[in-house]
């Protein structure tokens, strides 16, 4: 299988998953771009699906149904099933809510679409308000091998990056996943995730020793979390 990123609405992103012949479409707001990818490769765009129901998410699914006669899967079809398979790959979908009520995970040999669940360097806003399964969300992502790749929704990387220097956390994975950064493709393993962005961090002393000088709560994660999302203000 082969995924293929595409960026809009400035800072947005869009992915193509296909193999030879058959091809799905997530998040398609780069609607041109993907149709102009469909055609030079030869591909039957089969399904268009979303990893949560955000109007700048949805943006493109009209045009590219339109366009190429692709049945569009619903999030709560995709729940449903778990998991389908296109081109005999498995494609695994997981249920993450937190950042909206209906965000889902799509989980491709070793890629991670994560939506805005997980960006690369930070995560999404709890406009939930329900930051205990926000948590338990990003719970179930870490869990993953170290070596996932993680394509996110959006490319916050380098203001994320900029506020983890402003607290002075994890500055040497800070500095090492920022040499590799590349806006044209934007993405990050586990690993990394795991060394530089502080809300898969929300259990180590250097987040409760943050958190505790500033005056705030730490007595569990979902406190801490939305600690931190008070705090991070990107200049």
């Amino acid at each position: 299988m082969i995924i293929k990123q595409f960026r809009y609405h400035n800072d947005n992103l869009a992915y193509v998953v296909h193999g030879e012949t058959q091809a799905i479409a997530i998040d398609g707001g780069a609607v041109s771009e993907i149709l102009s990818y469909l055609k030079k490769h030869h591909l039957n765009l089969k399904y268009v699906c979303n990893t949560h129901s955000h109007g700048d998410h949805t943006s493109g699914n009209r045009q590219l149904l339109k366009a190429t006669g692709a049945t569009f899967v619903s999030i709560a079809t995709l729940l449903s099933k778990n998991s389908w398979q296109i081109d005999n790959t498995l494609i695994k979908i997981y249920n993450t809510p937190g950042h909206s009520y209906d965000s889902v995970c799509f989980h491709i040999n070793d890629w991670l679409i994560s939506g805005d669940t997980l960006f690369n360097g930070t995560v999404g806003n709890c406009f939930t308000n329900d930051e205990t399964s926000f948590v338990n969300s990003l719970t179930k992502i870490v869990a993953l091998p170290d070596e996932t790749i993680i394509y996110a929704g959006h490319d916050y990387a380098k203001p994320a990056m900029k506020f983890a220097k402003k607290l002075a956390l994890n500055l040497p994975a800070v500095d090492a996943f920022l040499k590799t950064y590349n806006p044209q493709h934007v993405f990050s393993t586990l690993a990394q995730e795991k060394s530089h962005n502080i809300f898969l961090q929300l259990n180590t002393s250097e987040i409760t020793d943050l958190l505790q000088s500033k005056g705030l709560p730490i007595d569990n994660e979902a406190q801490r979390f939305r600690c931190l999302k008070e705090i991070e203000i990107w200049d």
